[in-house]
């Protein structure tokens, strides 16, 4: 390869996998996941295949046996949890416990088997990560995150995957990841600043908007803040009611207390009543009843106190008034339409975390690689991948399902096409080389472990 970069490239259809995907589901269905094994190396082939360096694809070598053998026993597992579970909640916890201890030994498997399965060029790939070392990362530093409250988070992804890349082989020569901790806080640390605002926010606008309703209380008629009838010992008259705010009584209690009230006065002569308001109350009393008759001609007296506690309830909240403008300009279409934007921008919002994380630690990963003579090069952005997780999700969604292998394509296409390698290195050479280093060495790299264990 020649001084300078090439380009990871990724060749595959989405009409082409499709017939191999719904045959995997159909097939793993009718077999009762049995067949799923089978799916597995037909997927990872496919896209191995259509993986490309210089032209070159990669190759996946597993046996479904193994697959399948490595499932039997994550199926025997669970239903051994879920019975000691049923029957006894100590032992459901110590097997949970042992199954903890188990992961550095279910991961370095897992990387093993997948690593010796995978190739180019004919050569194998490879893993020597020890079960030491998995337990200190998977383990101790998982302990370490939960003991700093998580602000050990960084410094644990750094060494998860120091420990992954620089523990993987091509032939004879390693992977080396020279990411340092403090480029993993510089990203995790946006990550904690975004939900921090959030946080801050929560309690901030709910704060502010209880300070300017008691603050414009002030401001309101009378008849508002008065928004439910209490009749006092002397019976004080229509509008002679306690002081409250439509906060603390509205909507059924409101028209609780005004039943209440109108109980013990009914009795009360029309004359009597009026004659005990002041001119102010007189005033708002005929002001009532006029509105009433008004809305008693127009045909809706039932409703008229409804609207107006509604209509006093309303002034209260913007985002209602907004919808309720919206669906009475341009009908309830346009209300469906205002909630899917809305929706949409909420996903927007949490697939930006996971964008802005995986787009960041992949260039961090990638741009730190190195083995040999040969270096990376990554260059994903948190906006296509927003952009991507939008559309992927509206067409799972769409489609019930029918879309992933479209889905999956695209993904796998827009990783290949921000990733290149770059160095002076004549692959031919380069391969050939490690293929007569790993002969010498009597090293058997196509011998495999006998039980898939990991869960890709």
């Amino acid at each position: 390869m020649s001084n300078g970069q090439t380009p990871v490239e990724f060749t595959g259809k989405a009409g082409e996998y499709f017939g191999i995907w719904i045959v995997n589901l159909l097939l793993s269905i009718i077999t009762l996941g049995v067949y799923s094994a089978w799916a597995k190396v037909r997927r990872k082939k496919y896209f191995y295949n259509n993986t490309l360096i210089d032209g070159v694809g990669f190759d996946y070598h597993a046996r479904p046996i193994a697959i399948l053998k490595g499932r039997i026993i994550a199926f025997v597992l669970f239903v051994l949890y879920s019975v000691l579970s049923g029957f006894s909640p100590i032992l459901g916890a110590l097997l949970a416990l042992v199954l903890f201890l188990a992961i550095p030994w279910i991961v370095v498997r897992g990387m093993t088997f997948n690593a010796r399965n995978s190739s180019h060029r004919g050569l194998r790939f490879d893993f020597d990560g020890k079960y030491g070392q998995a337990a200190l990362v998977f383990i101790g530093y998982t302990l370490l995150s939960i003991i700093t409250l998580g602000l050990a988070i960084p410094f644990v992804s750094q060494r998860t995957h120091k420990f992954i890349v620089s523990h993987h082989k091509f032939g004879t020569s390693h992977f080396k990841m020279g990411a340092l901790v403090k480029d993993f806080y510089k990203i995790y640390l946006i990550i904690f600043f975004i939900p921090l605002l959030g946080i801050l926010a929560a309690v901030a606008i709910p704060a502010y908007q209880q300070y300017k309703t008691k603050v414009t209380s002030f401001h309101e008629p009378q008849y508002i803040k008065q928004a439910a009838t209490h009749a006092s010992d002397d019976m004080g008259g229509f509008i002679k009611v306690a002081d409250v705010t439509t906060e603390e009584v509205a909507g059924d209690e409101a028209l609780a207390a005004a039943q209440e009230y109108l109980a013990e006065t009914e009795e009360m002569s029309e004359e009597d009543y009026l004659s005990s308001l002041t001119p102010e109350e007189r005033a708002e009393y005929d002001a009532q009843i006029k509105a009433y008759e008004d809305g008693l001609a127009a045909g809706n007296a039932e409703d008229f106190y409804d609207e107006k506690v509604d209509s006093t309830l309303k002034k209260k909240d913007p985002l209602a008034k907004a919808f309720d403008d919206i669906s009475a300009t341009w009908g309830m279409v346009a209300a469906i339409f205002a909630g899917i934007l809305v929706m949409l921008l909420y996903l927007a919002f949490i697939f930006s975390f996971s964008a802005y994380m995986k787009s960041r630690i992949q260039n961090l990963v990638w741009n730190n690689t190195t083995i040999d003579q040969v270096s990376f090069f990554s260059n994903q952005r948190m906006r296509d991948l927003v952009l991507l997780y939008l559309t992927n999700a509206i067409a799972l969604i769409f489609t019930i399902g029918l879309a992933t292998p479209w889905v999956q394509i695209r993904m796998a296409r827009y990783r290949a096409e921000h990733l290149a390698l770059s160095g002076e290195t004549d692959w031919d050479k380069f391969v050939g080389e490690k293929k007569e280093a790993s002969k010498a060495m009597g090293e058997e790299i196509a011998e495999m472990f006998d039980v898939d264990l990991s869960f890709g």
